[in-house]
């Protein structure tokens, strides 16, 4: 028996103990138990603190700065050096979207987007294009959103001049053909049709609906049936007319490049007339909160739950207060609704509440699927939760391990150069403060537990919300109407 610490000596004891005086055992007469001696080696210990009550140094965190270029026709360009590969990828952002199609024209931003693409370019007919990129092992996609469309074009260092060249006619002198128009109609009316196969696909469309029932921000990125059907090419390329000019875009670079590049920009685009932009005003929206308890009937064993209402703008000045609220409520897999939902009682997989914060008023969503035999359980449980962040202070510990969480968090968005190209680009478009992210921690630190309450009164609703639950209501655990009137959404399956 090796003997390792005073734990081990205890047990070789009981060990010796039991092998002389057990049943039908003799004791030998040469072994003496009572004067049976141990050398007990001199041991040291250290008092360790309990893993909660742990503290480190506070970490630092050095925010690579690109540089930032101005061209004299207004387009904004970033370079941000990083020679660890051959490597460069641009990043473009246009000032535009779905939410400036015209009202009866809606998925217009989505196809020029994708044309973009699959148009080809005036020099570049689309089967040359292919060939060049494939050639040359380059990667050009592109994707729209509700207030910016965007390119990531991704290829070798020593291709970067015949890269910046194709992006200027991508950028500048894009094809519409008929034909390719046609084609991407039809992918895009089959993405519309197999949304309803689609519970989350179906509400995710059907509750932005119900939050903004009459503003851009409620309709589809894609569009609908009816307006995809009556685009043609001349509304493709008024699109374009209208926002692809030099001073609606931003354009950031990474990777290994030298110090002739601004140069090399300065010559391709500036030359490119820049106008104004005009960007329709949309419908105002005013912070009120109608409720509304909606059910889409689905045959479904997981029901999807969304439930929430109008959020916050993305320049509110309570954003650093909101995120840590809804951090410590459902932004995180250790968070209220997380244990409350999942961990104690093992109703969903996954649940998370969020805000979407565009430039105008943006959306507090709660996202979660349950079995349909634990839907009202479920929607009773966030509902009390949302209550008790706003009633009671949270506790101190909890709000400094939900700091400790998002800094922590914090410093892993600068360990790729095209994430840190992409912070900047966003910085630009929405408007934020040139410091935003040096002051970034700083703006956590001060966040109290009196903010947290107060954000919660203030932008959470209880009472008032919007709920949407896609499922099987013959099986709920409850009627939905303990809620509210409900009004019942039937959806066209074919």
């Amino acid at each position: 028996m090796i003997l390792r610490s005073p734990s081990d000596i205890g047990t070789g004891l009981c060990c010796i103990f039991l092998l002389f005086a057990g049943q039908g055992c003799t004791q030998p007469d040469d072994i003496d138990i009572p004067n049976l001696k141990f050398q007990i080696p001199n041991l040291k210990f250290q008092r360790v603190a309990h893993p909660d009550k742990l503290t480190f140094p506070q970490l630092e965190v050095k925010i690579p700065k690109p540089e930032r270029i101005v061209l004299k026709n207004g387009l904004v360009v970033y370079l941000l050096e990083d020679y660890e590969l051959p490597l460069i990828t641009i990043k473009v952002l246009i000032k535009t979207g779905c939410l400036y199609d015209e009202k009866d024209k809606s998925g217009t931003a989505n196809l020029v987007a994708r044309l973009l693409r699959t148009g080809g370019t005036e020099k570049y007919p689309i089967e040359l294009l292919d060939e060049k990129l494939e050639f040359i092992a380059a990667e050009l996609n592109t994707s729209c959103n509700y207030e910016e469309i965007q390119i990531t074009f991704s290829f070798l260092s020593r291709d970067l001049e015949m890269c910046l060249e194709i992006l200027k006619e991508v950028l500048f002198a894009p094809r519409f053909p008929d034909d390719k128009l046609e084609k991407e109609k039809s992918r895009i009316l089959e993405v519309i049709r197999r949304e309803n196969d689609s519970p989350d696909a179906i509400a995710e469309r059907e509750f932005r609906k119900l939050v903004y029932p009459s503003h851009p921000y409620g309709k589809s990125v894609y569009g609908t049936q009816e307006s995809v059907q009556r685009l043609n090419v001349s509304d493709i390329k008024q699109y374009h007319q209208d926002y692809f000019s030099p001073s609606n875009i931003i354009v950031g670079i990474t990777g290994r490049f030298d110090k002739s590049l601004p140069g090399f920009i300065k010559e391709l685009f500036e030359p490119i007339s820049s106008r104004d932009i005009k960007h329709p005003e949309s419908t105002s929206l005013q912070r009120d909160y109608p409720k509304s308890i909606n059910l889409i009937p689905k045959e479904v064993n997981q029901a999807v739950i969304r439930l929430g209402h109008l959020g916050i703008e993305r320049l509110n000045p309570d954003f650093f207060n909101v995120i840590m609220m809804n951090a410590i409520l459902g932004g995180t897999s250790v968070s209220r609704l997380y244990d409350q939902i999942r961990e104690q009682r093992g109703l969903a997989y996954g649940i998370f509440s969020y805000f979407v914060m565009p430039k105008n008023i943006g959306m507090f969503i709660v996202d979660t699927s349950t079995k349909n035999e634990s839907v009202h359980q479920v929607v009773s449980l966030i509902l009390s939760e949302i209550k008790r962040i706003k009633e009671e202070l949270v506790k101190e510990s909890e709000l400094a391990n939900t700091k400790d969480a998002i800094l922590n968090g914090f410093v892993f968005r600068f360990e790729n150069p095209v994430t840190i190209l992409e912070q900047y680009i966003f910085i630009e478009h929405i408007g934020l403060p040139e410091d935003y992210l040096e002051t970034y921690r700083d703006n956590i630190m001060k966040v109290s537990r009196e903010d947290i309450r107060r954000v919660a009164q203030k932008y959470l609703q209880e009472e008032d919300y919007i709920l949407l639950v896609v499922g099987d209501s013959k099986k709920f655990d409850r009627h939905l109407t303990d809620f509210g009137r409900v009004n019942e959404i039937n959806l066209n399956y074919q």
